[in-house]
């Protein structure tokens, strides 16, 4: 007799998931093949799942696989965490603050004046102009690499990316724990109103520190003692992560006073602190074990996103059709809330044309931070449900469209810059684009290679 066990929920929880890898993979390399990021491929599969789940009824599958996309979250911040070194951090520092803050005003107050204009209650407007701060790290990561560009523009990117998302997500939490004070029914006192943010921020701060610290120390303590420490790097790291989605998944009381811990930024803070406390050669080893693990991750957490924007257009009220203008008219605020902050802040500390003229377009993707950041605000049950259906439609929708061109304008600034090696990217998009790209880097004309080859 075999032994077995029969849970139907599991059966469809399974199933259910099974379908989004399959489904997500193949569109993910269908999406490669025409030149656009795998990512919008996953997040395809989610909506074609999403659909599929509504035909049969079954959209409350999604539940049992949410937390999945919790643990998947925190290993994308994480990842984000471990690029923003010091070094990379302190580079030109006062000025990617003084441009990074002039982002942060300009970018929120049209952004927030767009959903005033909307009719839009002031805390809900607040909240998504914060959210269009965020900008998605893994495109231009991706590029950088693959192109290994060099130059003021691709050292000035990840820095700004960097400060950017932290000043983002701790805004974020400031002004969510606000508008959750704001709406919540029980009377809430001025102590509790100060409170619940700054806890929730130092908090956050200090368990991602003290979790990244101890998962460096061993990391260290086990580097080129053990000949299996790339596998100890993997499993310490999952450990954490799991831990970090535990401990975000649950409300901490102290008195009459409640907070949580961020999701994203408690991560992130452990990611930081365990890049910083490892050599080069270990924070180079992890990154290439844990690249290799998070692929799964990635594609689960987008997909279970597209999942959830099926669910909450067919439950919204609001008409689609103006969850799409407000959308579009989102991504054309923020592009030019970020472009006038990037020219003024650029002006007061006298940075290089080329960071003026070109870091904008490498700003436009946004994704991981921002969707975490929507994912937050509607999960937050104090808060109104129309409004953070609102949120989460209209930052998808915007974060699908960024994902379809701010590649594009991304790759023509690093061209354009001349900070990408022909050579690599010929091999990277092939002969025909290459010698195209190539025409249109106006520092290396034919009489320039002539007189390089002179030289050698």
């Amino acid at each position: 007799m075999l032994l077995s066990i029969v849970n139907e929920s599991f059966y469809s929880a399974l199933l259910i998931l099974a379908l989004i890898i399959g489904v997500g993979v193949l569109l993910g390399r269908l999406m490669e093949l025409v030149k656009i990021p795998s990512i919008t491929g996953y997040f395809v599969s989610g909506i074609i799942i999403g659909l599929f789940l509504l035909s049969i009824e079954k959209e409350s599958v999604y539940d049992s696989l949410s937390v999945l996309g919790n643990i998947a979250l925190g290993f994308i911040v994480f990842e984000l965490g471990t690029r923003l070194h010091r070094k990379k951090l302190m580079h030109g520092f006062s000025e990617v603050i003084v441009i990074v803050l002039f982002q942060a005003v300009f970018t929120i107050g049209l952004v927030m004046g767009l959903f005033l204009l909307f009719k839009a209650p002031w805390e809900m407007a607040l909240i998504i102009g914060v959210i269009a701060m965020a900008t998605s790290p893994e495109t231009i990561m991706v590029l950088t690499r693959k192109y290994k560009t060099k130059g003021h523009l691709t050292d000035a990117i990840m820095p700004h990316i960097g400060m950017d998302d932290i000043l983002g997500v701790l805004l974020f939490a400031i002004v969510v724990a606000i508008a959750t004070a704001v709406n919540n029914q029980a009377d809430v006192s001025t102590i509790a109103l100060f409170w619940e943010p700054v806890l929730e921020i130092f908090g956050s701060a200090v368990v991602g520190a003290v979790i990244g610290s101890i998962l460096a120390f061993f990391i260290n303590l086990t580097y080129k003692r053990d000949l299996e420490h790339r596998q100890f790097f993997l499993m310490g790291t999952v450990f954490a992560i799991v831990l970090i989605s535990a401990l975000t998944s649950h409300t901490y009381h102290l008195g009459q006073i409640s907070f949580i811990l961020s999701p994203i930024l408690t991560p992130m803070f452990a990611g930081i602190f365990m890049t910083n406390l490892t050599s080069k050669d270990v924070r180079k080893e992890n990154d290439e074990v844990v690249d290799n693990f998070t692929p799964p991750f990635i594609l689960i957490f987008f997909a279970l996103i597209g999942v959830q924007l099926v669910i909450s257009v067919e439950s919204t009220a609001i008409k689609i059709l103006l969850l799409v203008v407000m959308a579009v008219l989102y991504a054309v605020i923020r592009v030019a809330g970020k472009t006038v902050g990037v020219f003024i802040g650029s002006k007061v500390k006298e940075t290089p044309p080329t960071v003026v003229k070109y870091l904008v377009r490498c700003l436009l993707p946004q994704a991981t931070v921002s969707i975490g950041m929507a994912q937050v605000v509607l999960h937050n049950e104090s808060l109104p449900i129309y409004w953070r259906e609102v949120i989460f439609i209209v930052v998808i929708i915007a974060g699908i469209m960024y994902q379809l061109v701010g590649p594009f304008f991304s790759r023509r600034a690093l061209i354009k810059s001349e900070e990408i090696d022909p050579e690599q990217l010929k091999f990277f998009i092939g002969d025909k684009t290459g010698e195209d790209d190539h025409n249109y880097m106006p520092g290396l004309n034919h009489a320039e290679t002539n007189k390089k080859d002179a030289t050698h």
